[in-house]
C-alpha cells in the first residue's frame, strides 16, 4: 500500500477505537512506535516525515501537556554543555546513580513570562533568543530541586561562577529562518493522534481515540505563538547526557501552525 494521504486515512480508520498491544516493551516512546508499526512505518532517526510526507505525533488524550515538535540545539555550538557548567545545579542522583560531579540543567522556557529562575525566550528581529534576567528570579521561593534553599541562593551561586560565567555565554539563540525551514521539512503535513493507555499482565496497550490531519504550515505564526506562551523551548540536559533541546507547543494551539486542519472520523 502506497504512502498516500488517502491510504493513511484508511489505515487509521482500521486502527482507531480498539486496543493494541505495545510492540516495543520498555521503550519510552512505545505508544508512538506501536502506531508506526501498525502503519508499517520503518524506524528511522532522520529529520524526515514518517508516512510519505506526513509526520506522525501521538499524545495522551487526557491532560494539557505540551507536544514536542522538533529537537534542535541552539547557537553558538556547545551552548548547552556550557549552560550546564555556568547555570546548572547538582543532579539529584549525583554520588548515587551518577558521579559526584553530575550536573543538571532543565528549563521549560516561555516567551510571555519569566520562569522562577529568571529564564525566558524572546524574538529579536531574525533571532529567537534564550535569555536570563537575574532581576526576574523568584529569589524568596524555595528551590524545587532541593539543591539550594531558594532560587535566590541558586542565582547568587550562578553569579559567582567563573568557568564559565553566564555573562560570557549569551546571546544563545536560534535563527528563525532555520527553525522555519525545519518545520516546513518535518511538519508540513502532520497527523496528531491522541491515545489512551492501559496495563494488563505487565504489558501496555494503546487505544488511539482522536486523530487530526494538519497541512500547510504557517511559519509566520511562530512569533505570535512564542509571544503568547504557546510555543516554548525545553532544555533537558545533565553532564553525562543531553536529552535534546526541544521546541514544544501547547496541544490546544497546534492548529494555529497550519492553514488546514481535518478531523479523522
Amino acid at each position: 500500500m502506497g504512502k498516500t494521504i488517502d491510504n493513511l486515512i484508511l489505515l487509521m480508520k482500521n486502527i482507531m477505537h480498539q486496543w493494541h498491544m505495545g510492540t516495543r516493551p520498555g521503550n519510552d516512546g512505545e505508544a508512538g512506535n506501536t502506531l508506526e508499526d501498525l502503519l508499517e512505518v520503518p524506524e528511522n532517526n532522520f529529520q524526515l516525515p514518517d508516512f510519505g510526507d506526513v509526520e506522525i505525533k501521538t499524545k495522551k488524550l487526557e491532560g494539557g501537556s505540551l507536544l514536542t515538535l522538533l529537537h534542535k540545539e541552539p547557537q553558538p555550538p556547545a551552548s548547552v554543555p556550557k549552560l550546564l557548567r555556568s547555570m546548572g545545579w547538582r543532579h539529584a542522583e549525583a554520588g548515587k546513580k551518577y558521579s559526584e560531579e553530575e550536573m543538571s540543567f532543565r528549563s521549560t522556557t516561555y516567551g510571555h513570562r519569566y520562569s522562577v529562575r529568571g529564564l525566558s525566550i524572546e524574538i529579536d528581529e531574525d533571532r529567537l533568543q534564550f535569555i536570563y534576567e537575574p532581576s526576574e528570579v523568584y529569589r524568596a521561593e524555595p528551590d524545587a530541586t532541593g539543591i539550594y534553599e531558594s532560587y535566590g541562593d541558586w542565582s547568587d551561586d550562578v553569579d559567582g561562577r567563573a568557568f564559565p560565567n553566564y555573562r560570557e555565554l549569551f546571546p544563545i539563540f536560534y535563527d528563525l529562518n532555520d527553525i522555519a525551514q525545519v518545520l516546513r521539512d518535518k511538519l508540513n503535513h502532520t497527523l496528531l493522534v491522541h491515545r489512551k493507555t492501559k496495563t494488563q499482565e505487565g504489558r501496555k496497550y494503546y487505544w488511539y481515540e482522536e486523530a487530526y490531519l494538519m497541512r500547510d504550515i504557517k511559519t509566520d505564526s511562530i512569533e505570535e505563538l512564542v509571544n503568547d506562551g504557546s510555543l516554548v523551548i525545553d532544555f533537558d540536559a545533565r553532564t553525562g547526557h543531553n536529552h535534546g533541546t526541544k521546541f514544544r507547543i501547547k496541544k490546544s494551539e497546534i492548529g494555529r501552525l497550519f492553514n488546514e486542519s481535518f478531523t479523522l472520523e
